[in-house]
């Protein structure tokens, strides 16, 4: 039960700390930590509140069990996240499953799966789909901490037949981890060739664009895959679909109640409002921060609260619930007044526990969401953060304008006091017409200029020429 809790734990302080600067904000942390306690934060309250120290330990080793099944991954970071908190956790694991390369569909063909973008990957696709016929739809390079990733997203014709109509190519999506060298300009995007060796990886696009990284993984996303060179493989070295195990479904428990219900309510909807960092143009608005700060030390806060009974428990959880309200900070208590309100409405509450949500939520209308991105003038410079070009294009019968998104960390502003911390601001650009980015962009804090408005700007430069995007109506 330490060890769940643990992690919980461990879940908010790397939260914490991925946001406590705008300068280096990592994106990609929030959002994997946060979304372990999807499907995870009522399995912690149903083994916390076992009427029995037995009870307790044998649920929290289901939960555990639950959590690793996901993937390496995620087992990797428990086992990881648990030590760092002085547990063991592979005594309390099964053993992993083996992961077979590939799996098979309800149809029995054989699905792709994400490769490391060896030499004999990077052959493989161009066996495969004719690289000096794609086009790149959508480039992305964002700071994950004091790393630089990026991923770029192909369009490419097919060698192989498919046995389907022409219509629209694949999408052949490319990860690359540690990028060292960009140059990219989305007037020369046609033409890609990759090349792998022991120095890394340069994807070059075009006449001179470029992408260098050390590493990289690689996905296509082709409904006709099984077909392809790679493909039919694959089929060669995969077992029949019936003789994969897939993913056991959640034990059914009793919902929590009372005081329980709503603590869990709670704790789940702040990692869901934290998870939606993963949209990057609402990075800005989730007060990531803040939330995570509110729930500081949960993880033995609900173990203790779990551990009593009766009265006793429903009123530790009600001073839990009152403690994340006020640990939290005062801009904070709108977003909490919405949930209970919304938990008032959604579920089965004895009257007693009703009665104690009225007494904390402010008579009246419900009051306004935090608006982390006030509107602010911005300040002249900025570091970069995220940049993503995604090209106008069709996807499944469904056109898609083309638009850019970028993400900034600026100092404070002449609106702001001198001693406010830097902010993050997100800046999106819609019809596109020209968007030109080079690797030194990130090389920030550089001069930022700007026209439009505050959020939805028509154009947007960034140092001398490193981060160029131009929509169609940016004035002159």
């Amino acid at each position: 039960m330490g060890a769940l809790g643990a992690l919980l734990e461990r879940s908010l302080v790397q939260i914490a700390e991925a946001s406590a600067d705008a300068r280096l904000y990592d994106r990609r942390t929030i959002h994997t930590v946060s979304d372990v306690w999807d499907n995870n934060t009522f399995p912690l309250f149903h083994a916390a509140t076992a009427l029995t120290f037995v009870g307790r330990a044998r649920r929290a080793r289901a939960a555990l069990a639950w959590m690793a099944d996901l993937g390496s991954e995620r087992r990797s970071w428990m086992v990881e996240q648990a030590t760092v908190a002085g547990h063991k956790m592979q005594r309390l694991l099964p053993p992993p499953p083996a992961e077979p390369p590939h799996v098979r569909d309800h149809r029995g063909r054989v699905r792709p799966s994400s490769t490391p973008l060896t030499a004999e990957a990077a052959l493989a696709l161009g066996t495969d789909y004719d690289l000096g016929a794609a086009e790149v739809r959508t480039l992305l390079l964002e700071r994950v901490g004091t790393r630089l990733t990026g991923s770029v997203v192909l369009a490419a014709p097919r060698r192989y037949d498919a046995g389907l109509p022409a219509g629209e190519p694949p999408e052949l999506y490319l990860w690359l981890k540690d990028v060292t060298d960009a140059d990219f300009d989305s007037d020369d995007r046609m033409g890609v060739a990759i090349d792998s060796g022991t120095e890394g990886i340069t994807i070059s696009v075009g006449a001179s664009g470029r992408l260098r990284a050390t590493s990289g993984t690689a996905y296509p996303d082709d409904r006709a895959w099984h077909r392809s060179t790679a493909g039919r493989a694959a089929d060669q070295r995969t077992p029949p679909r019936e003789e994969h195990a897939s993913r056991a479904p959640e034990r059914r428990r009793p919902q929590p109640q009372g005081a329980v219900l709503v603590a869990a309510r709670i704790l789940h909807s702040v990692m869901l409002e934290i998870r939606m960092v993963r949209y990057a143009h609402l990075a800005d608005r989730i007060p990531v921060r803040l939330l995570a700060s509110a729930l500081d030390g949960a993880g033995t806060d609900i173990l203790a609260a779990g551990a009593r009974r009766g009265s006793r428990r429903e009123k530790a959880f009600r001073s839990l619930v009152e403690n994340w309200i006020k640990n939290g900070d005062p801009a904070l208590t709108p977003w909490f007044t919405d949930q209970l309100r919304l938990i008032m409405r959604e579920e089965r509450l004895p009257d007693t526990t009703k009665a104690w949500i009225e007494g904390i939520i402010a008579p009246g209308a419900a009051l306004p969401h935090l608006d982390a991105a006030a509107a602010l003038d911005l300040a002249l410079e900025g570091d970069l953060r995220f940049a993503k070009y995604t090209a106008a294009h069709s996807r499944y019968e469904i056109p898609r304008d083309s638009s850019a998104v970028v993400v900034l960390a600026h100092p404070p502003t002449e609106q702001d006091s001198p001693n406010q911390p830097w902010r993050l601001r997100t800046l999106k650009v819609d019809d596109v017409s020209r968007f030109q980015l080079r690797t030194d962009a990130f090389d920030g804090p550089l001069g930022l200029r700007t026209t439009g408005e505050t959020s939805r700007v028509e154009s947007l430069v960034l140092g001398r020429d490193a981060l160029d995007v131009c929509g169609r109506k940016a004035q002159p």
